[in-house]
């Protein structure tokens, strides 16, 4: 069922995303990205964009197996469609459960 929710969560943030212009920068891309996160109702804490560590910071109530098929999935199919970020940005997901410590983390497109 969880595997479900993240092809899901994939689907609404690459399909939002690919609305807005893609030759925005990166945080605008990265607040966009927060928002369409939020929006899902999926996160367990509002996501958080950090510009020190260079990411988006989301909390979802999952494995961390499936934490990595989700970031890797939404990096994927934002590279795909020209969604790009400054390099040396990323995805960390964290789980309610993991005290603080990231259960996945990817590599945002350049």
């Amino acid at each position: 069922m969880k595997n479900i929710k993240g092809i899901m969560l994939v689907g609404v943030i690459v399909a939002l995303l690919i609305t807005h212009a893609v030759y925005a920068d990166t945080i605008d891309n990265a607040m966009k990205l927060c928002a369409v996160f939020d929006g899902t109702g999926m996160l367990s804490e509002k996501c958080n964009i950090s510009g020190l560590s260079q990411s988006v910071d989301v909390s979802i109530d999952t494995s961390s197996r499936e934490a990595n098929e989700i970031c890797n999935q939404v990096t994927s199919m934002m590279a795909k469609d020209k969604v790009h970020f400054d390099e040396g940005w990323k995805i960390k997901i964290f789980s309610p459960f993991s005290n603080g410590k990231t259960i996945a983390t990817c590599n945002l497109p350049v």
